[in-house]
């Protein structure tokens, strides 16, 4: 008798989410636990790679943000670290030096290594909004780094981080470069408690002359890469607002009990879909002059992103409604989506930062 092996079947984003992280979604949001297992998983299934040379290329954008929502309707801490990851990993693909690409990329898009973005000051001080916190001078094979960034997310002592500091005697000049947490140089401190996204190993990185070789920078010319990177970083976001809408109309439609009076208010299921649907269209448009780096296309980005934070808000707050004091119980599904939410609302380029840029033209 012959016995036939079968193929164990590849994991999903979505046999993943239903599998192993729905039943640590309370877990992770009460207790701050961080699922780094489940991040690696999902790595292993391919969700960081879409966006690289390794996967589609920049087009792939548009898969990272659906495997990111997919994510994101049951546990937006998750998503929000899937955000870091992919963040990172787009750094290294479009990266000016090719040393650090071929050094770190292949471990960090499939999840054997973990990272954060480290890009919140950076992007807020080419803004003008706040000054650079992280200083280099030139030295010998690299650069000697001093400072500290306040909030750098999905790090633990092992992690990579991507940085921007400013070079010292020449003005307007920046680099960027990756670092490795809990280097004796690069060590972390937890200083701050949120009111959500516990789980998402959010620390404080001090960093004390700590020595970057050349191997590790990204760009000698951040002020111009970062033009490049810029739309991948604010659209990839799309994935955690498109996550929460999508979980918020999922929790209406579950909701048997309210539904017969929900049906008067202003915003149900099928119209959070719809605008969920129209903004993957604008993502998807966006796409094709990814890289540019003009101001006026990048507006139109930030437009999207704005648009996509709004659809978050809303669809949380209608689910609430719906619920009504069952979604305001502590604990309850509906008040941790609004959490949620309003965390889409203020992570770089946060609502604030947008409608300046915008006001700006």
């Amino acid at each position: 008798m012959i016995q036939i092996l079968r193929q164990p079947v590849p994991e999903t984003v979505a046999s993943i989410v239903a599998a192993r992280l729905r039943p640590l979604v309370r877990r992770i949001d009460a207790d701050g636990y961080y699922p780094a297992q489940v991040l690696r998983d999902l790595g292993n299934a391919g969700a960081y790679a879409h966006h690289t040379t390794l996967g589609s290329g920049p087009a792939g954008i548009a898969v990272a943000i659906d495997a990111m929502a997919e994510v994101g309707a049951s546990c937006m801490s998750t998503a929000f670290c899937m955000w870091c990851q992919d963040a990172l990993v787009w750094y290294l693909d479009r990266a000016d030096n090719p040393t650090p690409r071929d050094k770190y990329l292949q471990a960090i898009a499939t999840g054997r290594a973990l990272g954060g973005t480290g890009l919140s000051n950076a992007m807020k001080a080419l803004a003008g909004f706040e000054p650079f916190a992280l200083k280099g001078e030139r030295a010998a094979g690299g650069y000697r780094v001093n400072g500290r960034l306040p909030f750098v997310s999905n790090i633990i002592d092992g992690h990579l981080l991507a940085s921007i500091f400013t070079v010292e005697g020449t003005p307007e000049r920046y680099a960027m470069a990756v670092f490795r947490a809990g280097a004796e140089s690069v060590t972390l401190a937890r200083n701050a408690h949120f009111i959500a996204l516990e789980g998402t190993a959010t620390v404080s990185v001090l960093i004390r002359d700590a020595f970057v070789p050349d191997e590790d920078v990204l760009s000698d010319d951040a002020g111009r890469f970062v033009r490049r990177i810029r739309k991948g970083f604010v659209l990839l976001q799309g994935g955690m607002a498109l996550g929460v809408a999508r979980g918020a109309a999922q929790l209406i439609r579950r909701d048997s009990q309210a539904s017969r009076t929900a049906k008067y208010l202003p915003l149900g299921a099928d119209a959070i879909d719809e605008r969920a649907a129209e903004l993957t269209a604008r993502v998807a448009a966006h796409l094709a002059a990814i890289e540019e780096p003009d101001r006026r296309s990048f507006l139109e980005v930030l437009r999207t992103r704005l648009d996509m934070t709004w659809l978050a808000l809303e669809a949380a707050q209608a689910a609430v409604f719906q619920f009504g004091a069952r979604g305001y119980l502590s604990g309850a599904e509906p008040a941790r989506r609004l959490r949620e939410a309003q965390f889409v609302a203020i992570v770089t380029p946060s609502v604030k930062h947008i409608t300046t840029e915008l006001a700006k033209g």
